[in-house]
């Protein structure tokens, strides 16, 4: 049966779909060339519906049912989660500004419910007030000031959920000289940290600093994000100036997760970091 309780997020709803129909298939001894000539499609097609990558339309999903021999209420509760999985987003002032692989992101970082960033040089989307976050995206000198106004909105769009009722679990690590570089200027620097230190006491967010003293540490100079679904699954984001990598390979992910680890124990604890925050606000 589908779950009326489940977190009704279109992205959840097209991987469980794809999960059901996968099993459905397997049952019915078919491969993923056999899904593919019922829908006179590419096996590529078959294996992104099943990794929840797309959408299924309603014709296809009653061919692909039919072929798997599926009937009754079965066949019901799974095409009322294909309704669900077709489900579109309202359109938004800043979707166009956005590329698709920041709208992947979104959609996983939507459904996580743990969040474990770590930034070497900026905060987190998240944890940025709107002039912050102004004066970090428009460093990109081939965004016009309109996607810039675009992406500004998409960044605290992104942040309601911190406040809603299943607002993820969330740490963001960083080095402490993300808290001590003058972004955008010392007024808007000061208005950030005291975001910042904001959401950490109220419990939204989790802030974890590496000092200075440290030296080098396992994650050194890249950015990352662990992300983990209410299933379990777990996936790693990795951004760089022009792109952006996904991590889906269990062995890859867990590397991630170890450095992450390794990160945390060498970071101040929540209750020094916000000492520390408090420390730098002092010196502007």
């Amino acid at each position: 049966m589908v779950d009326r309780s489940a977190q009704h997020h279109t992205a959840v709803y097209k991987r469980k779909l794809g999960e059901v129909l996968e099993t459905c298939r397997e049952e019915a001894g078919l491969s993923r060339a056999d899904a593919a000539a019922v829908l006179d499609c590419s096996t590529s097609k078959i294996r992104m519906i099943e990794s929840g990558g797309v959408a299924v339309k309603t014709p296809e999903l009653r061919e692909l049912l039919t072929a798997y021999n599926i009937t009754g209420e079965r066949r019901a509760d799974i095409e009322t989660l294909g309704e669900h999985a077709r489900q579109r987003r309202g359109r938004t002032t800043w979707g166009g500004a956005v590329p698709e692989r920041l709208k992947r992101f979104f959609d996983k970082e939507e459904t996580a419910v743990t969040i474990d960033s770590y930034s070497p040089w900026v905060l987190q989307g998240l944890a940025q007030t709107e002039a912050h976050a102004r004066a970090v995206i428009q460093t990109n000198s081939l965004l016009s000031p309109k996607d810039v106004d675009r992406l500004v909105q998409a960044r605290l769009a992104r942040q309601e959920r911190l406040h809603a009722q299943d607002a993820p679990k969330i740490r963001w690590a960083v080095d402490e000289s993300v808290l001590r570089r003058p972004i955008g200027g010392a007024e808007v620097m000061r208005a950030q940290l005291e975001h910042l230190a904001a959401l950490c006491r109220k419990d939204i967010g989790e802030l974890r600093v590496i000092p200075n003293s440290v030296g080098a540490h396992a994650g050194c100079g890249f950015p990352f994000v662990v992300l983990v679904d209410a299933e379990g699954n777990r996936s790693v984001y990795v951004e760089n100036l022009t792109d952006g990598s996904w991590i889906e390979d269990l062995d890859r992910v867990t590397r991630y997760e170890i450095t992450m680890r390794e990160i945390m124990d060498c970071a101040l604890s929540t209750e020094e970091s916000l000492r520390l925050v408090d420390t730098v606000l002092a010196q502007l």
